[in-house]
């Protein structure tokens, strides 16, 4: 049993949802088996040690059922009986976080029961509750829908003909919600392939989006709603790519970040990141990489650091920091960032994200081997972006300690890795691969420098934006 899908569920549960699925399932409505409440009832006391010695079937069967013989199929059936009546638990908790849903249920009961009047009076009520409500999730326009659905349902019923009876404009707000939410939803999926593209090298499907987007353009009270504005305006950046898509998004998300929601804020503030990212290194416009700081900045002056309230910092958020913010020579501001910052990390990101933060830190003052030092200590490498990061930045540092053989000896280890390496974007490997092509030339210059070499080296290097370091790059074969 330690293993099953019901107990890994039951570990999951805080003393309150144990004791709320208590009451659910000693409740007659919800179930009438008493080997149930049994089952569950020993496997609560098992709180919160959950000892695997004593979660054992035949262990269990034996303390609830005493000298019976121990019957492994009637067990099973137990626990998946038990396991239904979990999943059903928490079906009606994620429905009480859902009032218009609750309300909508409750309204066709009372319509098919014959009780519209009543159903009238708790609809009025909910209206009125909702009057002013500004939906942050596209569920929430679904719920909005459900109610103006019954309102206009109502309405017809008792239709007659007369001046009195002329509807007013709410006659239109099933049409209105349903298309929050149809767009909301669609917006959504797109933003999430789009963004992913940049992530994984794959082309999404983008169905509706150019007839959303027309739509959008001719009936812009709909971006009057700060969700759906912001949601269309991070979906048209991604999709368009261009400096006015960004500046359009840009302000507006300034704005109007106060009437977000937080996951609306990170969601944006990721995309903007991307954008100035991409554009740098293809345009090698240094404004874009001042662009980026100055919006993680804001994110962090609003507080903004995580997708979730109270949870640790963004590991690529704390990384695209500390990495822009020493890029671009703030090295004082950037090391107090990683002061008052470091330990609001996750855990088992800490020791790469402080490491790798201390060994830019010295590099940047020519602290080359406690730079070194400091990718010593880096205990766990996650991720494709954090391995390469840590690669180029041994490679650079070999370099300026002109240890040539370890240069060498990294730069052919960076290079098997890459062509190795099936999960980067395409974007991202080109920066990679025009680094490790520069790099190699660059020792190679080392061996066998000549002026004319080093003059056409240095123009193909100044047309080539798709390289990381490219400043670097350029400052070591001035040194030539």
């Amino acid at each position: 049993m330690n293993n099953s899908s019901l107990l890994q569920l039951l570990k999951k549960f805080d003393k309150q949802q144990l004791k709320d699925f208590n009451n659910f399932v000693k409740s007659l409505f919800f179930n009438s088996n008493k080997a149930l409440i049994s089952l569950y009832e020993y496997i609560r006391k098992q709180y919160p040690q959950f000892e695997p010695a004593k979660l054992e079937k035949q262990f269990i069967s034996k303390k609830i059922f005493g000298k019976a013989e121990y019957n492994d199929g009637f067990f099973r059936v137990l626990m998946s009986n038990l396991q239904t009546l979990v999943e059903e638990y928490l079906t009606y908790r994620g429905m009480l976080k859902e009032p218009h849903t609750k309300k909508k249920y409750l309204l066709s009961e009372l319509n098919q029961l014959g009780e519209n009047k009543l159903a009238e009076r708790i609809l009025r009520k909910e209206l009125d509750s909702i009057a002013d409500a500004e939906p942050e999730h596209p569920d929430e326009y679904l719920g909005l829908y459900n109610m103006a659905f019954y309102r206009r349902y109502f309405y017809s019923m008792k239709f007659s003909v007369s001046k009195s009876n002329k509807p007013d404009e709410w006659i239109y707000d099933e049409q209105k919600y349903l298309i929050y939410h149809f767009l909301l939803r669609l917006l959504a999926d797109h933003f999430y392939h789009l963004n992913q593209q940049h992530v994984i090298n794959y082309k999404p499907r983008l169905y509706f989006l150019d007839e959303v987007s027309a739509f959008l353009e001719k009936n812009k009270e709909f971006l009057e709603s700060p969700v759906l504005n912001i949601t269309y305006l991070r979906v048209l950046l991604l999709k368009n790519n261009s400096m006015d898509d960004f500046r359009r998004l840009k302000d507006t998300f300034i704005e109007i970040f106060d009437k977000l929601g937080r996951k609306d804020n990170f969601n944006t503030v990721s995309i903007i990141l991307n954008f100035c990212y991409k554009n740098y290194y293809m345009t090698g416009n240094e404004e874009m990489m001042k662009e980026r700081m100055n919006v993680l900045k804001f994110a962090l002056y609003k507080g903004l650091y995580s997708f979730e309230e109270n949870d640790h910092f963004d590991s690529q958020w704390f990384y695209n920091i500390f990495s822009t913010g020493f890029e671009l020579g703030e090295t004082k501001w950037t090391e107090e960032f990683l002061e008052n910052y470091s330990s609001k990390t996750e855990p088992e990101k800490e020791n790469f994200l402080v490491n790798m933060g201390k060994a830019l830190l010295c590099f940047n003052n020519a602290k080359f081997s406690d730079s070194l030092e400091y990718i010593s200590r880096i205990k766990k490498i996650g991720n494709s972006g954090e391995k390469f990061n840590v690669k180029i930045h041994q490679m650079r540092v070999y370099y300026e300690l002109k240890m040539f053989d370890q240069s060498e000896s990294s730069a052919d280890s960076f290079r098997h890795v890459l062509q190795n390496d099936s999960i980067i974007s395409e974007f991202n490997k080109i920066l990679y691969r025009n680094f490790y092509g520069f790099y190699n030339r660059l020792l190679g210059m080392n061996q066998k420098p000549g002026k004319r070499d080093i003059t056409i080296f240095r123009n193909e290097l100044l047309k080539t934006n798709n390289t990381f370091h490219k400043k670097w790059l350029l400052e070591k074969i001035n040194e030539l």
